[in-house]
């Protein structure tokens, strides 16, 4: 068994999709087998599971600039928390969305699914190089925008909003902004207070180097007394089990907002990746990973590359969207060069007819290097 607490270093991969799925980080494996353990022993007996997970409230409120753990529900993944979200809105004919035609699917789907509530979807669209300019964003919002509903950061071009703008401009005609910031949240600063958030969901498994289906949800405190979850059960209620049948009193926190039984292991997990996090320091993650997508620029242009992924310090990230060298892309697609990475241990993913590559990090250069020298024909 590694030692190294980033076991794949020791696999053999090279590995560049932490925009998809990260592995796993030693102590983050190590909680969740330390769960099965006690589960296989003992079930519950002596656990200390429910003081975990009020831990685990606190420190996701610290990684996310939240002022208070009762802003913090449990959620599988972004999506869930993104729909769960908008559906306590209680949004009505007439109500006005805003949304970029870049989203990730699960980003968009119940907003598309709100058009059948007479709910009108307003589109604003990427622009050739990636970018989605802030001025585009704040122009279409009008008098009866409810909700802006966007990535920080973009999964197909790594083009990172400026939030705070965007957030004056919809309160300033009474809506909200709803934030998917799983290709942010672990990688770069994410404040919501900062930014004036209204609503954030982040799904574990990508830059938060957490289990899949684990996921966290913040609302504001102001909003949750207002908002009924469209999916309820006993752990929504205050007092839980204590609070009966007979009368819908629910929880003032936002784990109203977690119906049932918490998926405990996967939350253990993303429990200690999120402590592994903060232990490093966001801050210190962030400019290390500009490190090392700066050298991965770099290295890409120098080998014939063509960098799509925006880069000004502002609208920057941890993806970086590539095309390969003119001379290759005349030899194989860029499928093929996918398949082709993959087989000798390069994992990238494809987007768009693009190469993504996303290193964390603890990326080594020796790992980028690799990645270039097979790209160059």
């Amino acid at each position: 068994m590694t030692t190294n607490t980033y076991p794949v270093l020791d696999s053999g991969l090279a590995f560049f999709n932490h925009a998809g799925v990260s592995p796993l980080p030693a102590d983050v494996a190590q909680a969740v087998h330390d769960y099965a353990d006690q589960a296989g022993r003992a079930g519950y007996f002596g656990s200390t599971w429910m003081e975990d997970m009020d831990d685990f409230r606190s420190v996701s409120a610290e990684l996310i600039g939240a002022r208070s753990p009762v802003e913090i529900a449990f959620v599988p993944n972004t999506a869930t928390g993104v729909s769960v979200s908008a559906g306590a809105l209680n949004l009505q004919d007439g109500d006005r969305v805003l949304v970029t035609d870049a989203e990730y699917p699960s980003n968009r789907h119940f907003y598309n699914m709100l058009q059948q509530r007479g709910v009108e979807l307003d589109i604003v669209y990427q622009q050739e190089d990636g970018r989605i300019p802030t001025e585009d964003i704040i122009s279409a919002v009008n008098e009866r925008t409810r909700l802006v509903g966007i990535s920080h950061v973009q999964w197909g071009s790594g083009f990172r909003s400026n939030l705070r703008p965007i957030a004056d401009a919809v309160h300033a005609v009474g809506g909200l902004l709803s934030v998917d910031a799983i290709q942010s949240a672990g990688a770069l600063p994410v404040n919501v207070a900062e930014d004036d958030i209204d609503i954030l969901a982040a799904g574990g498994h990508k830059w938060l180097l957490g289990p899949t289906g684990s996921g966290i949800l913040y609302i504001r405190e102001e909003l949750i007394d207002g908002l009924i979850p469209p999916v309820l059960g006993a752990n929504s209620m205050d007092g839980g089990l204590a609070a009966g049948n007979e009368e819908l009193i629910l929880s003032p926190t936002a784990s109203r907002f977690e119906p049932g039984a918490t998926p405990t292991a996967t939350m253990l997990g993303l429990r200690a990746s999120v402590r592994h996090l903060l232990n490093v320091g966001i801050d210190n993650v962030w400019a290390q990973l500009e490190s090392v997508t700066s050298y991965l620029r770099a290295a890409l242009e120098d080998a014939g590359c063509v960098v799509f992924s925006p880069w000004s310090d502002s609208e920057r990230s941890g993806i970086v969207i590539f095309d390969p060298p003119e001379e290759l892309a005349a030899k194989e697609t860029v499928d093929e060069t996918w398949e082709r990475l993959q087989d000798s241990g390069i994992i990238t993913a494809v987007r768009f007819g693009r190469l993504r590559a996303s290193p964390h990090f603890y990326t080594p250069e020796s790992d980028i290097d690799r990645l270039v020298a097979a790209l160059k024909p």
